[in-house]
């Protein structure tokens, strides 16, 4: 009974954790209003709710940091300027998605 009363509460903190992940919130910031994610967000970029099962972690970095690499007509920005740590917070975020 112990055991699964510590096993409900890793859980339950390890589930805030991820709900509130820097990366996540990045993302809202910056790239739902263009992107959906589990059929929310906008319609001008593609969906990204399952991105991490198509990409690899190198080229979900260069798709972020220069996206015109890729697609020359995409529309959208570059993201080569966020800092290390909010690169891999957001694709970490990425990778949660299923």
């Amino acid at each position: 009974m112990r055991t699964a009363v510590i096993l409900l509460a890793l859980m339950f903190i390890t589930g805030l954790a991820w709900a509130g992940m820097p990366g996540e919130k990045l993302f809202n910031r910056k790239c739902a209003m263009c992107h959906i994610v589990r059929g929310r967000g906008g319609a001008i970029g593609p969906d990204l709710t399952k991105v991490a099962l198509r990409l690899s972690e190198t080229q979900l970095k260069a798709r972020i940091s220069y996206p015109k690499k890729v697609n020359p007509d995409t529309s959208m920005p570059s993201f080569a300027t966020l800092e290390n740590g909010e690169m891999h917070g957001l694709i970490d975020y990425l990778k949660t998605l299923r």
